[in-house]
Parts: C-alpha cells; sequence; structure tokens
C-alpha cells in the first residue's frame, strides 16, 4: 500500500498577519459552514481517486484552523476517516493561535482524534508580538500551551520566530528559555522574511523593515537556538526544526523525503503520481463547487534527482546515496560529482560513507547551497 498524507486548509483567521502571504480571509464568518460542506464533498469525491493509499498524516493548516468550531472540524474529520485508509498510527495535527483555543476546546480535539498540535507562538515578547499585529499576549501562549497538555496532547510543537523588527539577541534568548521550560515535543524556529504581497512589504512598514536585525544578528540567532535547544535535549533533525526523540514532524518528513501528498480546500496543493497540483483560489468558487485541479508541474526524472538532493539535505541527517542510487538507477556522483565536490572542498558538505549532509557551516549557507543544484 502507498503512502499518502492529506493537507487541509483553513483559511479563515481572526486578524490577517502583517508576515503572511498564506490565502487566509478575516471577517468572512459566514463563510465557515458553507466552506466546510465544500470541504467534506471534496474530500469525499476525491476518495476514488486514493484507493490503494495508506494515509499516515492528515495535517489542518491556515489561516487558523481553530477559527472553525469543534462541530466543524470533526465533521472533517470524520469525513477523512469515512473515506480513506488510515495508518493505526497515524499522525493528525491542527495548528491553532492561542487566542482561539480553551481547555474545552483542546480536550474535544483530542477526543475526536488530534494527537498533535502546532500552536502559533512567535514570540514569548509581548512587545514584540504587538509589532507583529499579534492578539495574542506572551501570557495568552504560555497558558495555551500548558491547557493543550492538561487536554492530554502528548505532541505539542510552538512556532517560534527570530529577526523580528527591534529584536535583541538578549530577547531571543529570554524566549528560548521560556520555551523550554514549557511541556513540548517540537519547535519549528523561523527567521522572520518579508514577502511580496504582504502588509510587511509595503512602504507604511518601511521603518518597521529597517528595524529588523541585520544578516549577523539573524545568524547569531539562530545559533542561540542550536545551542539552547540542543542543551534541553531537542534534536536538530531539519535546517528550522527541532524534537524531543521520537517527535519529529511526521507530515513535514514527507514534504522533506519526497512523498506523495493531496491537499483539500481552497488553493491547497498536492504532489500525487509526479505531478505538483493545486486547488482553485477563488473560495467562492471552491465553495460552488470547483474542486477542480490545476497541473503546476511536472516532474521528470532529472527534476525528480533535483528536488530529492535539496529537500534532503534540508534534514541535518543528510540524503543517503545509495537510496539515491536505488530510486533513480545512478550515481549520484555521477548527476551532482562537480558540486558535491565543490561544496565538500569548501567545507560545506560532509561526506561520511553513504550519507551527504551540510556541515553547520553549510546549513548557514544553505540556500545558496541549494540553487547550485538547480
Amino acid at each position: 500500500m502507498r503512502s499518502l498524507s492529506i493537507y487541509i486548509h483553513i483559511p479563515f483567521c481572526r486578524v490577517k498577519c502583517i508576515y503572511c502571504d498564506f490565502l487566509s480571509f478575516c471577517g468572512k464568518d459566514e463563510m465557515m459552514g458553507p466552506y466546510v460542506d465544500a470541504l467534506c464533498a471534496d474530500i469525499a469525491q476525491s476518495a476514488v481517486d486514493f484507493v490503494g493509499y495508506g494515509v499516515v498524516s492528515v495535517f489542518f493548516g491556515g489561516g487558523t484552523p481553530t477559527t472553525l468550531t469543534v462541530g466543524q472540524l470533526e465533521r472533517i474529520v470524520s469525513t477523512v476517516r469515512r473515506n480513506y485508509s488510515l495508518a493505526s498510527d497515524i499522525s493528525i495535527t491542527t495548528e491553532a493561535n492561542p487566542e482561539t483555543v480553551d481547555l474545552s476546546y483542546l480536550t474535544k480535539l483530542k477526543q475526536m482524534g488530534f494527537n498533535r498540535i502546532s500552536i502559533g507562538v512567535q514570540s514569548f515578547d509581548g512587545r514584540l508580538l504587538s509589532a507583529l499585529g499579534r492578539v495574542h499576549s506572551a501570557e495568552k501562549a504560555v497558558e495555551a500551551v500548558k491547557l493543550a497538555n492538561r487536554a492530554g496532547f502528548d505532541d505539542i510543537n510552538i512556532d517560534l520566530m527570530f529577526a523580528l523588527p527591534h529584536q535583541s539577541l538578549c530577547d531571543f534568548r529570554r524566549t528560548l528559555a521560556m520555551a523550554v521550560k514549557l511541556p513540548i515535543t517540537h519547535i519549528s524556529c523561523y527567521a522572520l522574511t518579508v514577502e511580496d504581497g504582504t502588509a510587511l512589504a509595503g512602504d507604511k512598514m518601511l521603518s518597521l523593515r529597517a528595524a529588523m536585525p541585520d544578516e549577523a544578528e539573524d545568524r547569531d540567532m539562530y545559533h542561540l537556538a542550536k545551542e539552547m535547544l540542543a542543551a534541553q535535549g531537542f534534536e536538530h533533525y531539519e535546517i528550522s526544526n527541532w524534537a524531543k526523540r521520537g517527535f519529529a514532524c511526521r507530515h513535514n518528513l514527507g514534504y522533506w523525503t519526497h512523498r506523495e501528498y493531496v491537499g483539500f480546500g481552497v488553493n491547497a496543493h498536492g504532489f500525487v503520481q509526479k505531478r505538483r497540483i493545486c486547488k482553485t483560489d477563488d473560495i467562492d468558487a471552491y465553495i460552488g463547487g470547483d474542486f477542480s485541479c490545476k497541473l503546476l508541474e511536472e516532474i521528470d526524472k532529472a527534476a525528480e534527482m533535483t528536488e530529492f538532493v535539496i529537500l534532503g539535505l534540508r534534514l541535518i541527517g543528510g540524503i543517503d546515496t545509495q537510496e539515491f542510487a536505488k530510486r533513480f538507477g545512478c550515481d549520484i556522483f555521477d548527476v551532482y560529482g562537480e558540486q558535491l565536490e565543490k561544496f565538500a572542498a569548501q567545507g560545506l558538505l560532509c561526506v561520511s560513507g553513504p550519507k551527504i549532509a551540510l556541515t553547520p557551516q553549510g546549513v548557514d549557507l544553505s540556500n545558496t547551497i541549494f540553487a547550485d543544484f538547480l
């Protein structure tokens, strides 16, 4: 049976973050019911295409999935269960923002089958949260994590960001110190980036962008995260992700190891049978029953090999040359020998037996390295 992951996009938020470039809507509560109806119809109708697949992970992202009612989320989960073959040890994750959950809500999520939660904390500094336009307080973020633990979640991720406007290294140290005291098993930690089309990229935010740490300060914060999280037993398993042993994100590992996945919801993306596809980005059309998939790209052998290398090198453990040979019928050094030898000579790649991985210096220059494989 082939493995499949399912991504479900919930495009509703209470407030649009200034840095967010995902498709999401605020003040559209009247659309939630019809959208859930459409989602369930899409999930059910598409099941015929996935006979013979076993679903190993389901991930609710957004937007903020926990803006939906418990009943609406339960309808979606039940629709997945009725129509797909689920692994006995399936991982079912929802993203959540602190201001959208309480103990009762979290307890019901756990009871309906969610066994992993990812809480959008970003910082435990109220001043920085306000600058980002986040509506929760640092205290509310701490409370949300503790409530999730009380509700029975033993697999809790928090998202943190660094290189925020007006953030110092000491500020970030305090946030990390707070994080590791909480009952969490996973941390996703990213530098703030300015994406085109976001409020942060606009002319009105010029002074805020100017207050962002420079590249050297950005790297200092990243190295601090590596140091402090390692000291608390978090394994650095992917460039931006750390986990206690046994708690790496199974859903995201699927992306990095080229597992097939299908997306449901407006603008949801998928990768099935070597085809990259996405749903319409028109929410009215989606609610109206347009569940068709647009073909974004056919992945040929050359593209698949490149993605194997680039996505695999995001993992701290790196890529397996024997797996490459088994999958593609050729030696990785015959295809990428020039790049591999160059970066190894520069101390950016480590070749050890069948494994090829970025060195710590290589991680810092990963985007430059990845570009050379394209």
